[in-house]
């Protein structure tokens, strides 16, 4: 190669350098100058956000919720109201009926209150009295109502001694009450009597019956049909006794 052509080449490649270095200059500039215009762009963009939607610019301000209480959940609710007192409706004297209405349970010291009167004013108390308020049975040709609370027959004398016929006792109320319930479904004037002996240890009798007194409940006792009431509790009443109800 000449020494000429060596020459043309040379300021050939010197004209490309000096081209391509204007080209990346050039591109260099409009680099910058795209990314001034996007920053006042930018700005633009933050002043109308700013005028038109405050809420957006800046920091999200916390949404507020309401105070929570622990443990307590508000639930809509029909409230209900229940009746203190349990009536019950029977037209006329029902013995049988007035048995099973009759509380079932007395506890020693309940602070009851017995009288013996006749059937309509029995009749009268029992039912005024409401239902598991009241003990009726059969005494002769009267009826004693033994009921706890205010009596709301005025001018009836009321007592505070009764006697019941004691069958069987337990130390759990379990091993009688349902022989108990077996015998005021036959008709029978049944309840279960809790008292606590002078040693603390507590015992549950099966009682048939509240009389004005021992003698009373003696006469029922041996006018009871021993056989019937082993049949329906299994229990053996031999030894059965009258017992003072406090």
């Amino acid at each position: 190669m000449s020494g000429e052509s060596q020459d043309v080449v040379v300021k050939i490649m010197i004209v490309i350098v000096l081209a391509l270095s204007g080209i990346v200059f050039t591109l260099a500039g409009y680099a910058i100058l795209l990314r001034e215009e996007n920053k006042k762009y930018d700005l633009i963009i933050e002043e109308i956000r700013s005028s038109v939607l405050p809420g957006l610019s800046g920091e999200a301000s916390p949404i507020e919720l309401p105070p929570v209480v622990q443990g307590v959940t508000e639930v809509p609710r029909d409230v209900q109201k229940i009746p203190v007192e349990q009536h019950f409706f029977l037209e006329t004297f029902d013995y049988r009926k007035l048995i099973l209405n009759s509380f079932d349970f007395l506890v020693e010291g309940s602070g009851f209150s017995f009288v013996v009167v006749e059937q309509d004013v029995a009749f009268k108390l029992c039912v005024e009295m409401g239902q598991g308020k009241y003990f009726i049975t059969r005494v002769n040709d009267m009826y004693g109502v033994m009921f706890i609370g205010n009596n709301p027959l005025p001018g009836l004398y009321e007592s505070k001694t009764a006697y019941g016929v004691q069958l069987v006792s337990h130390t759990i109320s379990d091993g009688i009450a349902p022989q108990v319930i077996d015998l005021r479904s036959e008709g029978y004037p049944a309840c279960v009597y809790k008292s606590v002996t002078t040693d603390g240890r507590t015992f549950y009798a099966a009682v048939l019956g509240i009389f004005p007194d021992a003698a009373a409940a003696r006469e029922y006792s041996n006018s009871l049909d021993v056989q019937s009431l082993q049949r329906i509790t299994g229990w053996n009443i031999t030894d059965r006794f009258p017992r003072q109800l406090r």
